[in-house]
C-alpha cells in the first residue's frame, strides 16, 4: 500500500472528525433555537482497495461522511402542530371572555340587574305615596342610572367585539406574510437539495416553525409534492401555499349576516379585495378560529340580548305608562323614547323628553283628578315579576341573570379545556426534547470524542509523513 494512501485516510479520519466537531458545536449553538432538530454527522468506512501481490487482501481507505441527519420525528412534528393549534384556540378566546366577565363583574357597584331591581323599587315606593315629588325624583333618577348601564354594558361589550376585529385583521396579515415566507422556505429547501446531497436541516426546522405559526393561527392541512415542497391548505377553505405560490386573502368590513351572527360593519375575510362573498365562518381553529366563533358566538349574543333586553323593559313600561294619567291630568305620555327594532335598543334606550322636563309627567294613576290612586305605578312596580323575555317564559331579572351566567359557564370550560391542553403541549414538548432536543453533556462529550479522532488521525498522517521521509532518505 502507497504511503501516499496513508496520508489520505489520516486525512479522511480528520476531515470525519472535524465534520463531528462543527456538527456538535452547531447543535450547542443551538440549545436554546425554539424548534431546532439536533444533528448527527453518519460516516461510512471507505471501500478499501486490493493489494496485489499481498495474497489479494483489502486495505482499508479511511472514511467519508455519508450524510448529516436531522434528528426529527414528523408524527411528533404534527402533534405538536395540532396542539399548537388547540392551545392558541383557547388561549385566544380567553382574553375575550375574560374581558366580557370583567364587563359584567358587579362587584364594584351596582350591576344592571340591581338598577332594574332600584327601577321597580321606586315605582313601588311612589305607589305608596303618589303625590310625593321626593319619591318621583327618586324614579326619575333609578330610571336614567338603569338607561346609563345599558349603554355602558353595551358600549363596553361593542369594543370588545372591535378589539377581537382589529385582532382578526391583525392575525389576516400574519398569516399572509407566513405564508410568503414557507413559499420562499420551499423554494430555498428545493434548491438547496437539488444542488447537494443531503437535507437542507436548518432550512427543513425553519420551515416547520413557520408551520408551526400558521397552524397557530388556522386549522391546515398538509402534504409534501414530488419536488419536496411543503403544501399548505387551511381545512375548509382552501390552499394558502401550493409550492412556491400563496394565496394571499383580504380582510374588510362587511354588512350583517345573520346566519353566521356578524353584525353591520364587522371584519370579515374574502379571497381576495374583489371579492363581494366573505368566507369568514369557514376558517376554524386557531386564533383566526377562536375570534371568530367568540365575535358572532358569544360577544354578540350578548349584544343582542341586551338589545333585547332594553327593548322589552322600553316597550313594557311604555305600554302601561300610556294607559295612565299624569298630575296635570295628560295620558298617552311616553316613560321611554320609543324604540322601532330590537337592534341597537340598549344603546337607543332613553327617558322621553315628557319624563326629562317634569317628574310630574310620570303617570301614576289610572284616572284623571285621582291623586290617590296609585294603580298605574303599581302596574309598572309588578312587571319586575312578569315573564316578559324568551316567549313569555322568564322575568327580567331571569334573562339578565342568564346573561352574565352563560358568559361565566362558557368562560369556565373554556378555562378548562385550556388548562388541559396546556398539559398535554408540556408533554409533548418534553417528548420533542427527548428526540430532537440537545443535550449539552451529550454534545460535550461527543465533541471530546471527535476531537480526540482528530488527534489520532493527525498522528497517522504524521507518521505516513515520517515513513516517507525515511523511505526518501534510503534512495538519497
Amino acid at each position: 500500500m502507497a504511503l501516499l494512501n496513508v496520508l489520505q485516510t489520516g486525512k479522511s479520519g480528520m476531515s470525519t472528525a472535524k465534520a463531528g466537531i462543527a456538527t456538535a458545536g452547531h447543535n450547542i449553538s443551538n440549545a436554546n433555537t425554539e424548534g431546532f432538530s439536533r444533528q448527527r454527522v453518519q460516516s461510512e468506512a471507505e471501500v478499501g482497495k486490493q493489494i496485489a501481490g499481498q495474497g489479494g487482501h483489502f486495505i482499508g481507505e479511511g472514511s467519508r461522511i455519508s450524510k448529516v441527519e436531522r434528528i426529527n420525528d414528523e408524527y411528533l412534528e404534527k402533534q405538536l402542530r395540532e396542539g399548537t393549534r388547540d392551545t392558541a384556540f383557547h388561549e385566544e378566546k380567553q382574553v375575550f371572555l375574560n374581558q366580557v366577565e370583567d364587563v359584567f363583574n358587579e362587584m364594584g357597584g351596582d350591576g344592571l340587574n340591581r338598577l332594574i331591581a332600584r327601577f321597580h323599587n321606586d315605582f313601588r315606593k311612589l305607589s305608596n305615596d303618589p303625590s310625593s315629588e321626593a319619591i318621583r325624583q327618586s324614579v326619575r333618577e333609578s330610571s336614567q342610572a338603569m338607561v346609563s348601564d345599558f349603554r355602558r354594558l353595551r358600549g363596553e361589550v361593542e369594543s370588545v367585539a372591535s378589539h377581537i376585529d382589529n385582532r382578526i385583521e391583525g392575525n389576516v396579515k400574519e398569516l399572509n406574510v407566513f405564508a410568503q415566507e414557507l413559499a420562499e422556505l420551499n423554494r430555498k429547501v428545493h434548491q438547496s437539495e437539488v444542488q447537494g446531497s443531503d437535507a437542507a436541516n436548518d432550512l427543513r426546522d425553519r420551515r416547520d416553525q413557520v408551520l408551526k405559526k400558521i397552524n397557530s393561527l388556522v386549522d391546515v392541512t398538509t402534504h409534501k409534492d414530488n419536488e419536496g415542497h411543503l403544501n399548505v391548505d387551511i381545512r375548509g377553505v382552501g390552499p394558502l401555499v401550493t409550492g412556491t405560490n400563496v394565496e394571499n386573502y383580504a380582510i374588510g368590513r362587511h354588512a350583517a349576516d345573520p346566519e353566521t351572527g356578524s353584525v353591520d360593519n364587522s371584519m370579515q375575510i374574502s379571497r381576495s379585495t374583489m371579492a363581494s362573498n366573505y368566507i369568514t365562518s369557514q376558517f376554524q381553529g386557531g386564533k383566526l378560529g377562536a375570534l371568530i366563533e367568540t365575535r358572532d358566538k358569544a360577544v354578540n349574543q350578548v349584544i343582542a340580548r341586551l338589545d333585547e333586553l332594553a327593548h322589552a323593559v322600553s316597550k313594557s313600561v311604555n305600554e302601561l305608562h300610556e294607559k295612565g294619567f299624569t298630575q296635570d291630568g295628560k295620558t298617552g305620555v311616553k316613560f321611554f323614547n320609543e324604540i322601532h327594532q330590537v337592534a341597537g335598543a340598549a344603546q337607543r334606550l332613553a327617558l322621553s323628553s315628557d319624563i326629562n322636563e317634569s317628574v310630574n309627567n310620570i303617570a301614576v294613576a289610572l284616572q284623571p283628578d285621582a291623586p290617590s290612586d296609585n294603580r298605574n305605578a303599581l302596574a309598572i312596580a309588578n312587571l319586575q315579576n312578569l315573564h316578559l323575555m324568551n316567549g313569555g317564559h322568564t322575568t327580567v331579572d331571569d334573562f339578565y341573570n342568564s346573561i352574565v351566567s352563560d358568559v361565566g359557564t362558557t368562560s369556565a370550560r373554556n378555562r378548562e379545556s385550556l388548562g388541559q391542553q396546556q398539559s398535554i403541549m408540556t408533554q409533548l414538548n418534553r417528548v420533542r426534547d427527548q428526540v430532537s432536543g440537545v443535550s449539552i453533556d451529550e454534545e460535550t462529550t461527543n465533541l471530546m470524542q471527535f476531537q480526540h479522532a482528530f488527534d489520532a488521525s493527525a498522528r497517522v498522517i504524521k507518521a505516513a509523513d515520517e515513513m516517507l521521509e525515511t523511505v526518501l532518505r534510503l534512495k538519497g
